[in-house]
């Protein structure tokens, strides 16, 4: 099987190169350097490849998730290529889950942050097989047949979630006299409950032991990690933004000047904008960022960005690969995640003493008191400028300086 580091590490040859992976799945390496996944599968006797897209926009994770999305396909007969050209040429687009389900998601009041996440949901997990034949013979079975493989890896709250939105755009075919009734109702029902031994949030540190160790692993890595991908864990600790924020942030939202960073509504969780006082190791990190990024649109990209973001499981792998010196073994999943920092940075604040609602303003949490809100916003800027200088020296201190 692949590893990480394996692909990274291959190079381009005169001639493509295939580096297999499983069932059928592999990496050509091609002699310009690209690398893209293909699936090898056979229908009826006869072979055929399936290109699910190139690397790194698509990581080994989400490759081997595509590849049992299409082998899926495979085993019912359906053949992945042929469905995805149809679904590029279909004329009566009408005839589609996909077209009623982004004109139902068009019409909701989402950030963009958690649209995008949304649609790679949908694209990933329902278009596929739902645009397989025409929305209106959809059983409730066929459903969840669909949704019961998703549960079965572990996610069992997306299943559960999906099928909310599935109920959702099939009301509204019903509403339009589409069909006779809704094959997504009850779904919920037959689909397995969220297991509650699973972890509702994510994976994060609440001991100082622990957090110094991280940190100190941190700003130690191994000579192969990219160093934007450093630069990425050494900021998280200190502004504590959701990862998707830190991924897609740019050099527009950086004023050295004034300290600030400014993240627009439009890129928001909460559709507010959001100020972070830089403190002085910040403005390092940045400066430090800027020597590889500079003149590009994003702070944060990898060699093989080709342009694009950090992907969103590279900075939560690197977490994964980190030591537990206890053991001398990678930690693993679930010791801390890239979100996990937001929580360790509100339990170590509150410990602190720090003002509560300087901590969540800092978070972006909503407010649902309007008027505490604008108070808030109006007076807790210094407060929140002090606080984030002194959380940064408190996280260096406890690195050893680093």
């Amino acid at each position: 099987m692949l590893t990480n580091s394996a692909i990274q590490k291959a190079k381009p040859s005169e001639k493509q190169r295939k580096l297999g992976d499983q069932g059928g799945l592999h990496l050509m390496v091609n002699p310009t350097g690209s690398k893209v996944w293909k699936y090898d599968y056979r229908i009826d006797g006869k072979k055929g490849t399936y290109t699910i897209g190139k690397y790194p926009e698509i990581s080994l994770k989400e490759a081997r998730e595509y590849h049992l999305e299409a082998k899926r396909l495979v085993a019912k007969g359906i053949n992945p290529t042929s469905l995805k050209r149809s679904n590029r040429s279909n004329t009566n687009e009408e005839q589609l889950f996909s077209f009623h389900c982004k004109k139902w998601v068009a019409k909701q009041n989402l950030a963009q942050a958690t649209l995008k996440d949304l649609n790679q949901r949908l694209e990933k997990n329902i278009y596929p097989f739902l645009d397989a034949k025409p929305v209106t013979l959809f059983t409730t079975r066929d459903l969840r047949d669909v949704l019961l493989p998703i549960s079965e890896r572990g996610a069992r709250e997306t299943a559960r979630r999906l099928a909310g939105i599935l109920v959702r755009v099939f009301d509204e075919l019903l509403i339009l006299d589409m069909i006779d009734s809704n094959p997504a109702e009850g779904l919920k029902r037959v689909l397995p409950a969220p297991d509650p031994k699973q972890k509702t949030n994510f994976g994060h540190i609440v001991s100082h032991e622990e957090l110094a160790d991280l940190i100190k692993q941190i700003h130690a890595p191994s000579k192969r990690q990219d160093p934007s991908t450093t630069l990425a864990l050494k900021l998280m600790p200190l502004v504590f933004l959701r990862p998707y924020n830190i991924r897609h942030l740019r050099w527009e939202y950086v004023d050295f000047n004034a300290k600030l960073i400014t993240i627009p509504a439009s890129e928001m969780k909460g559709s507010k904008e959001l100020k972070i006082p830089m403190a002085s190791q910040v403005i390092d990190i940045l400066r430090e960022a800027e020597t590889i990024t500079k003149g590009k649109e994003y702070v944060f990209m990898t060699n093989y960005g080709n342009g694009k973001p950090m992907s969103e499981n590279t900075t939560t792998a690197a977490l994964k690969r980190m030591i537990n010196p206890k053991t001398g073994e990678p930690y693993g999943t679930g010791f801390m995640t890239s979100h996990g920092f937001r929580h360790t940075a509100s339990t170590f604040l509150h410990e602190m003493g720090f003002n509560s609602d300087a901590i969540e303003l800092q978070l972006a949490h909503e407010n649902k008191d309007r008027i505490k809100a604008i108070y808030n916003k109006a007076q807790l800027m210094q407060e929140r400028i002090s606080m984030m200088q002194q959380w940064a020296n408190f996280i260096y201190k406890l690195g050893g300086n680093v």
